[in-house]
């Protein structure tokens, strides 16, 4: 798995890789995140989430807890699991299956 920072003139968000999962926190970007992993790890778990941000503009400004929000997912389970992507193994199938269950609360 390839972690990487975020570089670029003018791009926000952590200079480096992840030196620990809790860097990735709900005020997290979701293109900051895409860039920390350009193996396509984070859009694959996007993809599993049924998420369409890594297609959308709005993904330069919105953080991940709002976009959990606003696809009725936890906010909670998805930082969880996009947090587990920093690990060896990356997220559980039983993560990735909490992450993605879908509130039925709007």
């Amino acid at each position: 798995m390839t972690v990487r920072g975020i570089n670029g003139r003018g791009a926000a968000g952590p200079s480096g890789p992840p030196g620990s999962a809790r860097e990735i926190k709900g005020k997290t970007t979701v293109v900051e995140v895409l860039r920390m992993f350009p193996g396509g790890e984070a859009a694959r778990l996007m993809s599993r989430l049924s998420w369409p941000c890594a297609h959308c503009s709005g993904a330069f400004h919105e953080p991940l807890a709002v976009a959990a929000k606003r696809h009725r997912n936890s906010p909670a389970a998805v930082l969880e699991a996009f947090r587990a992507l920093c690990s060896a193994e990356g997220p559980s199938e039983e993560l990735l299956q909490r992450a993605a269950v879908k509130s039925t609360d709007r």
